[in-house]
This record gives structure tokens, sequence and C-alpha cells, in this order.
């Protein structure tokens, strides 16, 4: 019998007993985690217990590694350095999941085999608020991925802040600098690293846009001083952004490169650099780019962080590109991976299939994602010397990982970009368990058989992360339901049994919380269901049900004794907002009886328009048939009454 554990670890020994994880005494160099760890416990619903969990300093055990001791009435765990601690406690929170908070004492000992395993997140095609990039760091968290990419700048928009460039920074749809603080501590004190790419020198349409005097030629960015200038000053800033990471990508790939050769200023700095352009075009264009790609890498190193590109220039340039760059093998067409390999790079599987994900098209299934290994390619690339066919490696060991990437081609054109985005998160962490199975272990221990089981528990709990939300309001917090909430429910509910209109059942209370906890383990729920908590006790209830993907209903519920205080439309304000700024829904409605004086009064509070009357549309209490007002507010309209 294996622990339900993605990735599984490598020694673990589960033993007679249960243990409920309860407070964490931290090393004080683990602060951070065991704080990170207590949240997720309460975003997850576990219920604190009486094993007290003991977080501790051991110099003998590796980076990233740790080990769990589950003894009499208490949890031991050691680990060396803050990823490893962070990884001990996402054992900890997988190891509740299927009991909602209860553990097997099982002793672990565990080690990635992968420096490095990562998720990449476009970010550039398609905005991501700054709470789905925490999301993001989540999802890695929770299953020990070591690197979260993204990637900032394309085609589309330059997403990051730019001190000597501030017309890069797309409008609308950038990060403040105070956002990427947030992002960057967000991310250390959990252990997971972030890889920031600025993609030149094609995809740089920002770049020609913004500052043509200094980087514009054709569709492509210019290769001359001016350039080289203007990137010293951009990436030694974006090296100072992200002061925890140790790796900056800088794209490279896809570029227009011949266009240097149309160019004398470009041509002219070439020579200067001893770069040489001859009759042979391709191969002429092939070295410039291997030198902009050098001269981008000499300015990472510089900053003391490693220079990350995209397979993107031949092997007979290999001698420009300084072995010091690290390369994502993806494609197999601009340069296969025996290439790389016997070129000596350090080598990052990013294998299009099966590592691609384009929301909503599903072109590789989970299944595709486990049978894959980071010895493995399975290039789409038609002029691929290996198109349909697979790939396989000898061991490399400068093969460090491999990484699951999300590209936002059909989210740019999308026009519910929000709905686009939920989308994403699901098809995303679907994959990212088989793709973090591979890349923490080698060689594979578990079967698909057994990976799916622990597959069907593990996701239920990512997608309550993805979708839980805490909201404090003035004068009371809004969160999803969780066990320990029955009798509260029971509580409301027994105050609403003689309410005129609706069908309150306290024995039912048990039930309908577990339904409420249900959807929350969906990445796209059918109802989002939010307890009231006032002062520590659950005094009712707001949702949005889901009716298509672009309208929801919107509801409230409310003890006796806390009535006639506002407390319906403060939930209500919120329930809206959550509905057009988080789920991107174009419209929101509410019914009620038309004698429900004080329910449609909320309803106009929040100026919803009432639309018109449905004749016995709906069961009310003792199901009679009745006649309802149907109230709602478009997105546009909810944006106005701001």
């Amino acid at each position: 019998m294996i622990p339900k554990i993605i990735p599984q670890p490598k020694k673990a020994v589960i033993k007679e007993g249960k243990l409920t994880p309860g407070k964490t005494v931290s090393d004080e160099r683990f602060g951070a985690a065991a704080t990170a760890y207590e949240q997720y416990k309460n975003e997850l619903g576990y219920e604190p217990g009486d094993a007290a969990v003991y977080l501790k300093y051991a110099d003998n055990i590796k980076k990233e590694a740790y080990s769990i001791r589950c003894g009499e009435g208490r949890i031991d765990i050691y680990a060396s350095d803050l990823a490893g601690a962070n990884n001990a406690l996402s054992v900890l929170l997988q190891l509740a999941a299927e009991s909602g908070g209860e553990i097997e004492a099982t002793d672990i000992d565990d080690e990635p085999d992968c420096e490095y395993r990562g998720i990449m997140i476009d970010i550039a095609r398609i905005w991501h608020p700054l709470e789905y990039l925490l999301k993001y760091v989540d999802l890695c968290r929770y299953y020990r991925f070591s690197y979260l990419h993204l990637h900032f700048s394309d085609t589309q928009s330059y997403t990051l802040p730019c001190k000597d460039f501030p017309n890069l920074t797309a409008k609308d749809r950038h990060y403040t600098y105070e956002q990427i603080k947030q992002l960057n501590e967000y991310a250390y004190e959990r252990g997971v690293k972030i890889m920031p790419e600025i993609d030149v020198p094609g995809h740089c349409t920002p770049f020609l846009q913004s500052y043509p005097e200094i980087f514009g030629h054709g569709e492509i960015i210019g290769y001359h001083k001016e350039v080289f200038d203007a990137f010293e000053k951009i990436l030694g800033e974006l090296c100072e952004m992200f002061p925890y990471s140790d790796r900056i990508h800088v794209g490279g790939d896809e570029a227009d490169i011949k266009q240097w050769l149309q160019c004398e200023k470009c041509l002219s700095y070439a020579k200067e650099n001893g770069i040489p352009a001859d009759e042979d075009e391709r191969l002429s264009a092939e070295r410039i780019l291997a030198s902009f790609v050098a001269k981008l890498s000499e300015i990472i190193l510089k900053h003391g962080k490693t220079p990350v590109v995209w397979e993107g220039f031949c092997k007979e340039v290999n001698y420009l590109v300084p072995k010091t760059t690290e390369v994502f093998s993806w494609e197999n067409y601009y340069q296969t991976t025996p290439e790389l390999i016997e070129a000596g790079y350090t080598v990052i599987n990013g294998s299009w299939c099966p590592n691609y994900v384009v929301e909503p098209a599903v072109m590789w299934s989970v299944k595709d994602c486990f049978d894959w290994d980071i010895f493995t390619f399975r290039p789409v690339h038609p002029q691929s010397p290996y198109i349909n066919s697979t790939l396989k490696v000898p061991p490399y060991e400068k093969m460090i990982g491999g990484q699951l990437l999300s590209w936002g081609d059909f989210g740019a054109r999308s026009n519910q970009p929000q709905r686009h985005l939920i989308g994403e998160f699901e098809k995303v962490a679907e994959r990212a368990a088989a793709t973090a199975e591979n890349t923490w272990n080698k060689e594979k221990n578990v079967t698909y058989e057994e990976f799916i089981k622990a597959h069907e528990v593990q996701n239920k709990a990512v997608c309550r992360l993805f979708n839980y939300k805490y909201i404090k309001t003035k004068r009371f917090i809004l969160r999803p339901f969780k066990k320990s909430d029955i009798e509260d429910a029971k509580a409301y509910c027994q105050s609403l049994v003689d309410e005129e209109f609706e069908e309150f059942d306290p024995e039912l209370s048990g039930s309908f919380v577990d339904k409420c906890i249900q959807y929350t383990q969906k990445a796209q729920p059918d109802n989002y269901c939010f307890a009231i908590e006032l002062d520590g006790i659950v005094i009712g209830g707001c949702n949005i049900d889901i009716i298509d993907e672009y309208t929801g209903n919107v509801g409230w519920y409310v003890h006796k004794a806390h009535q006639n205080k506002g407390y319906a439309t403060e939930a209500g304000k919120e329930m809206l907002k959550f509905g057009f700024e988080y789920l991107g829904l174009h419209r929101i409605e509410a019914h009620c009886h038309i004698n429900n004086v004080r329910s449609y009064k909320v309803m106009e509070k929040l100026h919803m328009r009432r639309e018109g009357l449905n004749k016995k549309d709906h069961k009310y209490k003792g199901g009679v048939w009745g006649d309802s007002y149907c109230y709602a507010i478009l997105e546009e309209e909810y944006k106005n009454e701001r």
C-alpha cells in the first residue's frame, strides 16, 4: 500500500494509527513555511487536531529534501532549507486531503531527482490579475514544483513596470512594483522560485512600437549598440526586481532573423563584433542571433543569475552561445536535443507534446503527461527530424528537469478573459500533477492506476485552493463552508423554519454543508457558496449559482436574529463583485417571491433592475408554485454604479 501523494515519495512507511495535525512549532528559519501551511490548512477546511507538528532544522539533509516522522501524538519534520520545509508541509496537506484533516501515521524520507521542476504561464497574451499568479504559486507549492516561469512579454503586451523605458509598459494590463514585490515575497515564503521572461528579439511589438528609434527594425529588435545599452538597463532592473530569482529567461526563438541582413547598421555592428555576414544568408543571420543571445546572457551573468533561452539557434553557431546559458528544448527543429547535449548545454525538457496547454483546446491528456519523462521528446514541428516519432535520449546529467507550459494564444482573442483563466487553471492543474510526478522522480515508482487514484483526491484539494476566497467586509467574513460549520448551519436554519417563503430544514444542514464543500472541489463549480462568519460564528450564507458561461444567479440567507442590520446587502455587494470581477460574468440575476418585500428591497439597494414578473415559476415553501420578481444587473451597469 502506498500513500495517495503526488509526487510519490522515495520512501514511505505507513504505520498503525492515525493523527490529526495540530499546532505547528517551528524553527525560526522555517517560520514562513509554517505560516503558509497554517493558511493552507484553513483554506482546505482542515480542523486542527492535537498532534503537534515540530518543524526542525537538520544540516545533514540535502536542499529541498525532507524527513517526516509520525510518533505518539506528534509529527516531527526535518529539513535543511525553506524549500525542504515547504515540501514536507505540502506532503502533510496531501496526506490529510482524503479525510479532511486526519492523516495515517506515515514515516517519509524524500528528495527530488530534478533541480528544475516548473510550470510556465503566459501572462503577456492574456492578462492575469495578480491573484491568479498567487494561485499558481499555490499550485506549485502543493505539488512541490521548484519554479514558476512567467512569460511577461510578447507581441501582445509588456506587463512589467520599467523605470528607464516606461512606455514599454502596457496600459491597464501590467503589474506595479508593489505587486511584483508581493509576488516575490509570496513565492519565496513558499519555497517557489519565479523565473521571469522577457521574450526577445522576436515577439517584440511593444519594443518596436514604444521606442522605434532604439529597437526598431522591421519585425525584429535591431542588432546594434543602442539596443544592448538599453538591455543593460532593462535586464539590470529585471534582476533587481526579482531578488530571489536565480534564473532569468530572455526568449530567443521564432524571430525573423534574416531581417538583420537588410539593415546596414546591424551588419556594421556585427562586423565590429567579429560576426561575419557572407553569402550564406541563413548562417549569417544565425550568427547574429547567437551573438544577440550571448550578449543578453552576459548581462544576466553579470548580475549573478543564470540566463535561460528557448531552443532557437542552430547547432552551427553553438560556439557563439556560452555554455552557461541554459536551453529549453521544445521543438527539436531549430536544434535537436541530441545536438544540445553533444554541445554540452544544460537542458530543460519543454517538449510541446505532451507539455503544452493551450486553453480551451485539449491537446494532450493527463495520461499522455504521465507517460512522459524528462528524457522523452515528441516533436510536432513538421520540419523536425523526429516528427511523428518519439525521441528518447539517454540519461544526461545536465538534463536538469522539465516543465508544463500554458500558452494564451486563444485567450488573447477571448471575449470572456476571466472565464478563460478559470478554464486554463483547470487544465493546467489536471496535468501539473503528472509533470510533478515525472520531474520529482526520474524513474516512475507508481503505476498510472495508482497515480490516478491519488490524482482524484489531490485535484479536489487543488481546486478548493483555487476557488477559495477569504473576503473580509467591514463587519464579517465570507469564506467557503467547512465540516465544522454544520452546527452553526443548523442554528440559522432553525431560526428560519418559520420563514414565509423558502424552506429551511435544520435536519438537512449536514448534507447542505457537504454539498457546499463538494462545489469547492471542482475547477469550475456549478455554484459558489460562501458562509457568512460573524465573530467566529456562521450566521448565514450567500452564493452565485452559475446558469451558463455568461450568467449567474445570486442569493443570500441570514439568521433571524441578525436580520434588518444590512448584512444581506453587504454580502450581496461582495457576490456581485466576485461574479463580475473574478468570474467574469456578463449578467447576474436574482429572484424572489413577489410578496417578499425584504428580499427585493435588498436587490434594489444593490442597483439591480426589476425586469419583470414570472408567473408560477418557482416552488416556494410547502411545494406551492408562486409568482416571482426577476431582478438583474449587467457588468457595465455594475461598473457604472461603482
